[in-house]
This record gives C-alpha cells, structure tokens and sequence, in this order.
C-alpha cells in the first residue's frame, strides 16, 4: 500500500512547515522524515513500496559535529535508482547545481521527479512544495 509521504530534509524549521501542511491536507497520509542519507536509505531498503512520494533536499549538514557526515540527497537519488519506481520524487534544493543531476539519476531509470526550489523563507512549503505533493498523489 502507498501511504506514506518521505521527506528528507536536515532544517527543522523546513520539515515542520512540511509536516504540518501534509497533516491539515493529507490527515490520512503517514509521514516519514530523515535528516540524513544513510537513514532514509536503510527505511527505504525495506520500505520502499509503502512510499506514497519521496521529498528530497539535496544538501544535508550534520546536526552536531559528533554525527557522521550526512551524505546527501544524490545519495538517496542513486539508490532510488537501483529500484524499481514505486511514486514521484520532488526534488526540493536550493542547489541549481546538484538538482539537475539528481533529475537525470532518477529519469533515466524511469523514475518520475519535479523540482521545487525553496524561496522566502517557508512560503515555498505552503505555495508550490505541498501543491507538487497534492498532484502526485
């Protein structure tokens, strides 16, 4: 069953803007957030055909010096990539520069994606990112 939005993003600030829009449209959606590759990689590996749509930022930054690096959301598109497509990924960066190739990673083996580019402050959320969600559900 395909009930289950994903969301990789290291700004809290960001992931409760996103949760809490998916919670007043979406109530009967469960969501899962991941501040980091190597977590959303492993839920995946044995989640993935629960994945309604996967939200990915692009540049994670650890959240204390102690963590381990994060990776980044290439990271999570070349492992999506080895999967067989189950949902839509947006890709939701304010990296011009890695977006692209996270697109064409995901493309190429018949993934379907869209970008978001995040603008003022979290407006972006509530404007454009949950209406992406909304369209590939």
């Amino acid at each position: 069953m395909t009930s289950t939005i994903v969301i990789l993003d290291d700004e809290i600030d960001r992931l409760e803007a996103m949760t809490a829009v998916l919670s007043k449209r979406l109530p009967g959606y469960e969501m899962v957030t991941f501040k980091n590759a190597p977590d959303i990689v492993a839920w995946l590996a044995s989640n993935i055909s629960s994945a309604a749509i996967i939200s990915l930022d692009h540049d994670l930054f650890p959240q204390s010096e102690d963590d381990p690096d994060p990776g980044t959301g290439r990271d999570v598109a070349d492992f999506l990539a080895t999967q067989s497509p189950v949902c839509h990924v947006i890709i939701h960066t304010t990296n011009s520069l890695a977006a692209p190739g996270m697109e064409l990673a995901l493309n190429d083996r018949g993934w379907t994606s869209s970008r978001v580019m995040p603008f003022n402050d979290l407006e972006w959320v509530t404007v454009w990112w949950v209406r992406e969600v909304l369209d590939h559900l």
